[in-house]
This record gives structure tokens, C-alpha cells and sequence, in this order.
């Protein structure tokens, strides 16, 4: 059915309308944590602007084309890359619908593409801008869909992993204050209070938010019972049969044991793992792999035994005999592992704390067990080898790759795009040995549009590589994106290079003695990264994770002067983060560019300045032209000097327009002094008579007259001051 226009009151209903908007997108927060939705910020911004046109309450074929015009540009930002102003995209998405109401003929629906599932979720999102309008703007009522929002946040917030602490103390606030105001003008405008004060709306609402505040911030502050029942979750999940499923797309960060699939977003988590003192900062590793599917990371190599000896220092590398000791915090009911955490090389033959000890010699995972199988050490003690790698050593490698190394370790999937070996020859252009190879491309990474990105994540489509989707498509993500990329950049450049994971250095929280101090690592902590093979070395490490530092030390070689400039000196100069505020907000580092201007290229809008500038001009125009006061104070001001014989015939056709304005136009059929007849009986006055009489002996009698606005002058200001008021 079809609303009848109603004149829109700028202010108030502009306000209502905004806090629908502020509801309905506690609909759409969430969904990265529970679908795999990605671009989260496109579909709030084509929601504003769906309800910005919806406001200015247009025709409805004009409405329509633009909301279609919006909602190609929201799948164009999301799926589509090259010219704007190109119609290869426009003839895409119309193949795609129409390819996708075929399926939907059929009843195919599970065949149904990202583009087409995606149209429809913005197709939904402009019906909802419509029906808020209608609900808050023309019907006034909002209780209905308010409950439906706290039901909808604490559901999410109960069997998911979103947390809705925020959300749902800014549901009951805005809803509160939503509800109150709606009500509140409903009454008002049923029972005109005529004889009220002019500001009793704004009195009210005041009055209103004060009441929410103060009555949140006691419900805050007051003394709160523990929780009387047990937590029925556990039992509703099993009833219903849902679980932490290993497809999930949002998860608890942490070290986990499936790397099948990456990809999708996790939650933060500082619970300690374990706590390590040592005499070094540096990175944990529990394990290697090998063979990368497409979608995520396998083991393929056969298990053999390391052989626990190892060379002396060479041109190549020094190394560090040092010692550690790792505790874990067992009592935060963290799970153990049958494997140890370790940085460098391990100095242990085959036994460690009297349970035996397997190393393998591909993966490194150096596993704890015994005869009746894995064991799970809660602490252990353990002396390692912590290298130095010369950079003229690395640079200057000459040998070449063992076979078994080439063959488990430059190994790529068949149907890699082409671009992404395109990349890498172009990253590495100029390079000539494989260790500038290397550092170029992880460089690359703290360049350009790369965002560090833990929860907005999306998760590959089907057929669709992980790799490939985070270079081009996304370049969003956290350290499984950035490493598996490096690692598959480097491959095709027939560079051995594997995926190690494991735990960052944690947080150093006290200091033991004059050579030790101790960390705590949390789940926080949990990450991968990359490891270079090496002929004359082995194995080095490569950190290229935006925002991370692996501590890892490369010596350049010395040089007479004070003028070289080397990459420990800068690695010096910028400022190690703390792990918890790189998982919170990262600083960048001296070659990369701020974090404002990592978020501004997040939106990667074309044209993004030009249509900003556009968007804020229009509404400061519009607020100007709804504005009911400015409009009449444009008048009295325009027409207050005017004397002249053309002044009052202008002065009465503007009158007209006012009124048309205010929603008081002329009906069809209707003369001027049945509506001038109208018009004086709504306002309780006899000016507009007056005015249409003056008008009608001008313009039907052909008496002009020069003093016409000098004698109508008063009655024309005081029912444009009049009207509305």
C-alpha cells in the first residue's frame, strides 16, 4: 500500500528516523561473527544511504532507480575491481541475476552465488529503510521492532562468540530514548497543546535522556547477585545440535590444531597459556608445514627423527647457548600440549623430564610422550641455540637446494592464478640473491593498502584461493594471510619457504634476575609466520605481518663511518608494539603509514573525496531548504526593504509558495478566495483576505497601483510570521 506524502518536520522526525537507523545496525555489527559476510563497512554505508533517500521522501520510481543505482555501487565496492565508470561490471551483475532467478525457478536455492546472496541482503536492507520510515516517521510506533533488536543482540551474544556487552547497553539507550520519543510526539500530535510552551518537545526528551542515563548508571554501580541458575547454554547448544564446528568462520583466537582451512575472523583472548622466563624476547615455535592446499596448510613429509647434533658458528650464522623454563597456567583451565614451545634449535637428544622425546626433522615438532602414549608437560626446562644470521653471508649463498627440500617445499596447487606469480616477479625485480628476494617481498606487506584485520575476515568462496582473495580482493587480515602469502609469493620463484606457528615473544612482566626476565603468553599471542630455506644456514625466519617484529637479528656487515644506514638501525628506530595494543590498534612503523591512513584506504571508494564532498553539500543544502524557520526568515528579510511596484504581486505568489511549503497547498477546483478563506480560519486572522483581495484587483482588474505593498506590507509579514509557528 502506498503512504500519502506527509510533510516532514526537519528536525524531529529527522531525529526519529536517525535512531531507527542506530537500531538497525545492531542487525548488522554481528554478522561477521556469525556468517561470512565480509565488508561490513560497504553495507553500512549503502544502508545510510538508502535511508537518506527514503527520508527525502521522493517519488517512488525515483526512489526506486536510485536505490538500484546504490545498490550496484555497493556490489561493485564488494566484488569488483578496475574503472568505476565501466559497464563489464554493470553487464556481470545482470548476467548474475538473471543466471541466479533461473536457479531460483528450479528451487536450486543452494546454488545461489555471493553476488546474487549479496543483492538480495541490499534489496532487504532498502525494504527496511522503508518500513522504519514508516514505523517511526508516519505510523509512530517502534516497540515492535525494538523488542525484536534485544532479542535478536542477546540470542547472538548467548550462542555465538560476538560479544554484545555494548551492544546491548546501546539497544536499551537508543531504544529507550527512541521509544519515549516516539510516544511522546504521538500524544502531542493527537492532542494539540496549543497552549503548551514552544520548547515542551525538547524539555521532554531532555528529560528523558537524563532519566536513561542516570537510571543506567545506577543499574551499573548497585551491588548485583551471582548468577542463581546454572548456565543452560551448554544444554541448549547440545539439545540443538550446535557447536564450536571447525567450519565455523568466527573463533577464539589461540594455537590450534587444524589448519585446513584458513580464514574468517576470531575474538581477542588474553587468558596465559604459559609463562616462560628467558634471557631473550623472541618467538615460540610449536610446529612446521609443508604442503599448501589453496584453502589452508597440511603436513605431507614422512616422520623421521632429528639427529640432535648440530655445526659450529660459520661465515653464515653465530649462535647463543641459552636457557629457558616454561610453567603453564594450568589453573585458567587452558588445554596442555603434547609438544614443546621453543625458539632457535633444541639441545636435547630424545628425552626431556624423564618422558621421551621425538623431534622431527621436517615439521619440528618436537612431541612428549611415553609407552602408554602423548604426554602433556605443564613445565619443562630445555637449552637451545638462538642464531644471528650475517646479512653478507646470506646475501653471498652460492649451493643449491637439496632435492627433498625442493620437493616438499616449493611445492604450489595447480590452479594458482597466474597474477600471483606475476606478483612476485615484479616484487622481486632487481633482487639477485635470495635473501633481498626474500626481504622484498616482505616489505611488500607494510606498504601499500594492507590492513591488519582480526574479526572483519572473510572466508574464501568455493574455488576460490586463499592467497589469491587476500593480495587482490581483500588485503585484510591477520598473520595466517600474511604468511601463507609471502610463503607462496616466494614459492614461485622456486624459493623453499614453509609455514611455521607457534606463540610471539608475550609480554615481559617481571624481571627475575640481571639475565632473565619472565613473560606471560596468552592466547593473544597465538601466530604464524615464515621460514626461508638457506643451503650453507637452514632454515630463517621472516616476520611479514603488518605491525609485528619478531626480534629477529640479522648483523649487517661493518662499514667505515657513521653514515651507513643499516637495517638494524632502523629496526632500532622504530618502536616495538606491545602485543596487546597490536591486536587492539596497531601503530605502524617507520615504512608503513599511519593507521588513520590505513583505515581511510579501507573503504578504497572511487571517487571517495569528490562523492563525500557532494553528499555533505547536499545535506547542508537540505537542512537549509527544510528548515521552516530559515525559509521565513529568508522572506521577511528578502521583502522587509522592498517599495517598489513589483514587490507586493512577488511578495504574494512567494506567500503561495510558503504555505505549499508548510503543507497547506491550494486543492483542485479551488478558488483563490475559498483557499485565502481557508488559510485566515486556520490562523485565526483576516490577512490573507486582504492580500488575495489586493491580488485579484491587480491581476483581474488591471489596477495598479504603486502603494499596493505599501498598504499590504503589514498584513503579508504577519502571516508569513504567522505561518507555522
Amino acid at each position: 500500500m502506498r503512504l500519502e506524502k506527509k510533510q516532514i518536520d526537519s528536525g524531529r522526525d529527522f531525529l526519529l528516523y536517525g535512531l531507527s537507523f542506530l537500531l538497525l545496525l545492531e542487525w548488522l555489527l554481528p554478522l561477521p561473527y556469525v556468517t561470512d559476510t565480509g565488508f561490513i563497512s560497504v553495507f553500512v554505508l549503502i544502508t545510510a544511504v538508502f535511508f537518506f533517500i527514503t527520508y527525502l521522501q521522493l517519488s517512488v520510481i525515483i526512489s526506486m532507480i536510485l536505490k538500484l543505482l546504490v545498490i550496484c555501487y555497493g556490489l561493485y565496492l564488494v566484488f569488483f575491481e578496475g574503472p568505476f565508470f565501466s559497464t563489464e561490471w554493470l553487464i556481470v551483475i545482470f548476467s548474475e541475476v538473471r543466471l541466479n532467478v533461473q536457479l531460483m525457478l528450479v528451487g536450486a536455492w543452494h546454488e545461489l552465488t555471493d553476488l546474487f546472496r549479496s543483492f538480495l541482503f541490499f534489496v532487504l536492507l532498502s525494504i527496511m529503510s522503508y518500513l522504519l520510515f514508516y514505523w517511526t516517521v508516519h505510523a509512530r510506533r517502534i516497540l515492535f521492532f525494538l523488542l525484536f533488536t534485544v532479542v535478536y543482540v542477546t540470542v547472538i551474544d548467548t550462542f555465538t562468540i560476538y560479544d554484545a556487552t555494548f551492544a546491548i547497553i546501546r539497544t536499551f539507550l537508543i531504544g529507550f530514548l527512541l521509544l519515549g520519543l516516539v510516544t511522546m510526539y504521538r500524544m502531542i500530535e493527537q492532542q494539540p497543546l496549543y497552549s503548551a510552551p514552544k520548547l515542551l518537545p525538547v524539555r521532554l526528551a531532555m528529560l528523558l535522556v537524563l532519566m536513561i542515563g542516570t537510571g543506567g548508571v545506577l543499574g551499573l554501580l548497585s551491588p548485583k547477585f551471582d548468577p542463581q541458575w546454572e548456565d543452560p547454554v551448554p544444554f541448549v547448544r547440545a539439545a540443538v545440535g550446535i557447536g564450536n564446528s571447525a567450519d565455523s568462520t568466527m573463533q577464539r583466537i589461540g594455537y590450534g590444531d587444524s589448519d585446513e582451512q584458513l580464514g574468517g575472523g576470531f575474538q581477542d583472548d588474553d587468558t596465559p597459556v604459559f609463562y616462560a622466563a628467558a634471557s631473550k624476547a623472541h618467538y615460540w615455535r610449536g610446529e612446521t608445514k609443508d604442503f599448501y592446499t589453496g584453502r589452508g596448510w597440511e603436513n605431507t613429509t614422512p616422520a623421521e627423527q632429528r639427529n640432535f647434533t648440530y655445526g659450529e658458528n660459520n661465515q653464515f650464522v653465530e649462535y647463543e647457548i641459552l636457557e629457558t623454563e616454561l610453567a603453564f597456567a594450568v589453573e585458567s583451565g587452558e588445554r596442555l600440549f603434547p609438544h614443546l614451545f621453543y625458539p632457535g634449535q633444541l639441545l636435547l637428544d630424545d628425552h626431556i623430564m624423564d618422558v621421551n622425546l621425538f623431534q622431527d626433522v621436517y615439521t619440528e615438532k618436537a612431541s612428549t610422550y611415553n609407552e602408554a602414549g602423548p604426554v602433556e608437560l605443564s613445565n619443562y626446562r630445555y637449552e637451545y641455540r638462538y642464531p644471528s644470521y650475517q646479512i653478507e653471508g646470506l646475501r653471498s649463498s652460492t649451493e643449491q637446494d637439496p632435492d627433498v627440500i625442493k620437493q616438499y617445499y616449493t611445492q604450489l596447487p595447480d590452479n594458482l592464478p597466474e597474477r600471483v606469480k606475476e606478483l612476485a616477479v615484479e616484487l622481486t625485480e632487481g633482487a639477485t640473491n635470495r635473501y633481498d628476494q626474500a626481504k622484498a617481498v616482505e616489505r611488500y606487506f607494510g606498504q601499500g593498502d594492507f590492513i591488519y584485520e582480526t574479526q572483519d575476515v572473510p572466508v574464501p568462496a568455493e574455488g576460490q584461493d586463499y592467497v589469491d582473495q587476500f593480495l587482490f580482493e581483500t588485503q585484510r587480515g591477520y598473520c595466517d594471510n600474511f604468511s601463507t602469502s609471502m610463503i607462496v609469493l616466494l614459492r614461485t620463484l622456486d624459493i623453499p619457504a614453509r609455514w611455521a606457528k607457534g606463540f610471539t615473544q608475550g609480554e615481559m612482566i617481571e624481571t627475575l634476575d640481571e639475565t632473565r626476565d619472565i613473560y606471560e603468553i596468552t592466547n593473544g599471542n597465538a601466530h604464524s609466520w615464515v621460514e626461508v630455506y638457506f643451503p650453507e644456514v637452514g632454515w630463517v625466519p621472516f616476520e611479514p605481518t603488518r605491525g609485528f617484529d619478531a626480534n629477529i637479528d640479522f648483523i649487517e656487515p661493518e662499514v667505515e663511518g657513521e653514515e651507513a644506514n643499516t637495517e638494524e638501525d632502523l629496526e632500532e628506530e622504530s618502536s616495538e608494539p606491545e602485543v596487546e595494543d597490536v591486536f587492539a590498534e596497531l601503530q605502524g612503523d617507520d615504512e608503513q603509514p599511519s593507521s588513520s591512513a590505513g583505515q581511510m584506504s579501507e573503504w578504497r571508494l572511487p571517487f571517495g573525496p569528490w562523492i563525500l564532498s557532494g553528499l555533505i553539500s547536499f545535506l547542508i543544502l537540505l537542512g537549509l531548504l527544510k528548515n521552516k524557520k530559515i525559509v521565513q526568515y529568508y522572506l521577511l528579510t528578502k521583502f522587509a526593504r522592498r517599495n517598489d511596484d513589483h514587490a507586493f504581486i512577488q511578495a504574494y505568489e512567494r506567500l503561495l509558495w510558503l504555505l505549499a511549503y508548510v503543507g497547506w497547498q491550494r486543492k483542485d477546483g479551488e478558488t483563490l478566495r475559498e483557499y485565502a478563506g481557508r488559510i485566515d480560519k486556520q490562523y485565526d486572522s483576516t490577512e490573507m483576505l486582504h492580500l488575495t483581495t489586493e491580488y485579484e484587483k491587480i491581476m483581474y482588474g488591471g489596477q495598479v497601483s504603486t502603494s499596493s505593498w505599501i498598504e499590504q506590507k503589514n498584513h503579508w509579514m504577519s502571516l508569513v510570521r504567522k505561518i507555522d509557528s
